[in-house]
């Protein structure tokens, strides 16, 4: 990785964030050779580091339990570039997942002590970075939630099949009346489009 390209590819993980506050937190950063095999986090820990991977491979893992039986689960592969330990670093929460490097990676490393020190050096930038780490988590939740009830609904025989199905699984869901949905929403809101074929 070369340090000519940090900048640019900072500007494409945080879009939102601003080519001038990307300068200013590039000197907080510091660069790790992520090699094959390595856990990054691991699930359980209280680490607040925040890695931005700019290119390789990882795969996500989860332990849970199925009826006091403990499981593995490999819940996830994916491809840098993105962002990963965001979460812990708003929250001060333990890790929900082990992430390990599947595939070498060039990685940006936040620690917690230096983004204390960038937000007592610029709070703006400070503010701007947890901002684009709430529409990272944002995302990831609208997606998981949208494939949930795609899938829900396209295994539903109907519309009011899904609907019944989907109370099942995320909580009380009904339709209203065309009169109710007319004073919730404007005209020109139309909402995800789910494929019930």
């Amino acid at each position: 990785m070369t340090s000519d390209a940090i900048p640019s590819q900072l500007n494409a993980l945080l879009p939102q964030l601003g080519a001038d506050a990307v300068k200013l937190l590039i000197p907080y950063l510091t660069q790790l050779d992520a090699e094959t095999g390595q856990v990054l986090v691991k699930q359980g820990d209280h680490g607040t580091d925040v890695y931005f991977l700019l290119n390789g491979k990882f795969s996500v893992f989860e332990k849970i339990q199925i009826n006091s039986s403990e499981v593995v689960l490999n819940v996830a592969t994916f491809p840098g570039p993105g962002v990963l330990g965001e979460v812990s670093v708003m929250t001060a929460t333990e890790r929900t997942a082990t992430v390990v490097v599947i595939e070498r990676s060039d990685c940006l490393v936040l620690t917690q002590d230096k983004f204390n020190a960038l937000v007592k050096a610029s709070p703006q930038t400070g503010i701007e970075l947890l901002k684009a780490f709430g529409a990272i988590m944002y995302g990831r939740q609208s997606a998981f939630q949208n494939k949930v009830r795609g899938n829900i609904l396209r295994e539903s025989l109907s519309i009011e099949a899904g609907i019944a199905k989907m109370a099942r699984y995320t909580g009380r869901v009904s339709r209203t009346s065309p009169a109710l949905a007319k004073k919730l929403f404007s005209d020109d809101v139309k909402g995800v489009n789910y494929k019930s074929d």
